[in-house]
This record gives structure tokens, C-alpha cells and sequence, in this order.
């Protein structure tokens, strides 16, 4: 049976038949990493256009992130998990990825500074060595976003023309950052480098049986959703210029 390919409006009516009453807009981007986002006080939907053939299940996960308002509540997360693992979306970033680079376009930046972003690729490298006896790559690209909602982290996958398999970036929220997220900020870092060690193994991308043996290994938590409480900005406007200290033995 042919998928149904989504209009804007299609997709808005598709959702608001599913309970986002407050939703007014939806629209389709050509994004290279952000895949969506909510505006204009959780009224509007960007999303990345890969989605434009999301199936049923999709759309339901969908709903519940626009009913929530992009809110981290357990459900929104869940939701956001399952979109951002369906097997579609990462092939069409890839593509949007090369063709950028093609016609010389600049790479995603990080939003941290020069000092978090060392703060950061300090951090992985010590957790590299101490808890993943060294597989994964140093030379991992990291990112802080300043983007994220509900989400807290991601790994990125990819594979070369030949089938060898790498990753293209870890991202955090930077709002991990800030004071009193120091749990939070170590156990999503670990969660996705889990994430990274378990696709550079097994190929596995989401929170399968490779997944959940690496997380109880290195001490993280063993599940696709973090339940404890983060400290967030009032506006994501605000910026966040706070360096977390660092483990002791890094000092």
C-alpha cells in the first residue's frame, strides 16, 4: 500500500484530529540536524521534511510532543525518542548533509563556548578511558545545543559508501550546564556514548539489548527515558556561560 505523502495541511489536520487542538501551523524544512522544534508558544510545528511520510505511528507521536507544547514530560519524551529514531529520518539527513557540503556549506556549529566545548571533549575523553576501556573514537564530534527542548542529548550515526559505520556527533542540551545538572550532564553523556558504542558495534540505533548491556556497564541509567529533575533556563534566549568543574582527577 503507497504511503501517504503530507501536505503541511495534511499533517496539521492529521494532528489536530489527534488531540493538538492548539496547533495552528505546520512546516517543512530542509534541515540538516534540527528535525523539529515548536514556535510561537507550541502553535507551530517545524518539522524536518523527512516527515512528510511519516506513518500513523509517527503522527501519533507527533500529537503527543504538540499537546505537551514541547514540554519534557515523561510522554514527550518518549515521543521525541521515537521520532528521532525512525530508520527514514537519519537517510534524509544524510542526504540534506552531502549536498550541503557539495555547494561548501558550513557544518552545524555548537552553541557552548571555547571553554565548554573543552569542558565537554574533556568529559568524554575521561569517560572514554575509565568507564569504555577506550573504544569509542576521540575524535568523536561534540556539540552543546542550545536548540533542544524536551529532549537532553542524541547520537548522530552514519555510514560510509564502503558500510563502515561511525558517528557523525554527540549533542547535549546546554542546558545540562547549568548548576545542580551535574547527574543529569553525566548520565545523558554516557547515555550517548552508549548510543555510539552500541551502533559502532552492533549497528544497533535505538535502546535495544546493545544499548541497555553498555549503559549497565558503564553505570548509566538503563533506559530510553532520564526521570529525574533538570534545571532548565526561564528563556532559551538567555545564554549559559557557566564551565562545570571537572572530575577530580582531571583538575
Amino acid at each position: 500500500m503507497p504511503r501517504t505523502i503530507h501536505t503541511s495541511e495534511s499533517f496539521l489536520a492529521a494532528l489536530q484530529q489527534r488531540g493538538a487542538i492548539h496547533l495552528r501551523r505546520v512546516t517543512f524544512r530542509r534541515n540538516r540536524s534540527t528535525v523539529w522544534s515548536l514556535t510561537q508558544g507550541g502553535t507551530a510545528l517545524n518539522l524536518h521534511v523527512a516527515y512528510r511520510s511519516a506513518p500513523p505511528d509517527l503522527l501519533d507521536a507527533f500529537a503527543v510532543i504538540a499537546r505537551t507544547g514541547g514540554k519534557a514530560t515523561a510522554a514527550s519524551r518518549a515521543a521525541s525518542s521515537s521520532v528521532l529514531e525512525w530508520p527514514e529520518l537519519m537517510s534524509a539527513l544524510e542526504t540534506v548533509r552531502r549536498s550541503a557540503q557539495r555547494h561548501g556549506v558550513a557544518a552545524v556549529g555548537c552553541s557552548g563556548t571555547k571553554e565548554q566545548r573543552e569542558y565537554l571533549r574533556a568529559l568524554y575523553r575521561y569517560f572514554n578511558r575509565t568507564r569504555f576501556d577506550g573504544v569509542l573514537p576521540d575524535a568523536v564530534p561534540l556539540r552543546l545545543s542550545n536548540r533542544m527542548s524536551s529532549r537532553l542529548g542524541h547520537m548522530l550515526p552514519g555510514r560510509h559508501r564502503n558500510g563502515h559505520r561511525y558517528v557523525k556527533e554527540i549533542a547535549l542540551n546546554i542546558d545540562l550546564l547549568l548548576a545542580g545538572n551535574g547527574a543529569g550532564r553525566i548520565d545523558t553523556l554516557l547515555h550517548e556514548m552508549a548510543h555510539a558504542a552500541a551502533y559502532l558495534e552492533s549497528g544497533e540505533r535505538g535502546h535495544g539489548p546493545s544499548w541497555r548491556s553498555w549503559a549497565e556497564w558503564v553505570g548509566c541509567h538503563p533506559s530510553r527515558l532520564y526521570h529525574r529533575t533538570v534545571q532548565r533556563r526561564g528563556r532559551r534566549r538567555t545564554p549559559v556561560t557557566r564551565v562545570p568543574p571537572l572530575p577530580s582527577p582531571l583538575r
